[in-house]
């Protein structure tokens, strides 16, 4: 019996009509998106590096396990990369979470579907 406090080694993609369109790895949706996330970190500054390292991962994957794979290798990002870099400058006293704050505010606010 699966351990229901596990998440699901593969996840079933279906289309609107029901049908199962793709079966996706959890383990390799996890390993990919951890090297997407440094591949990108890596390029920080460089847009052209950035674009590439983008445009790889966008041609290698079909759409379906991109999406997935882009929402992972961002949630990650989040948490490995600018949680620990935000923590280290509230040390600091720099304070750059309001900046982000109204950053995401002003997208809300003039790109979101309110």
């Amino acid at each position: 019996m699966p351990d229901s406090t596990q998440p699901p080694q593969q996840i079933l993609v279906t289309g609107s009509d029901g049908n199962v369109d793709s079966f996706i790895d959890a383990d390799q949706l996890q390993s990919d998106a951890t090297r997407l996330m440094y591949q990108l970190a890596a390029t920080a500054g460089d847009d052209e590096a950035t674009d590439k390292v983008s445009k790889r991962w966008v041609t290698e994957h079909d759409p379906d396990y991109f999406g997935f794979l882009a929402a992972a290798a961002l949630s990650l990002m989040t948490r490995c990369i600018l949680g620990p870099i935000l923590e280290v400058t509230d040390e600091m006293g720099v304070n750059l979470r309001d900046g982000l704050n109204n950053a995401a505010n002003n997208a809300e606010s003039t790109l979101g579907d309110n």
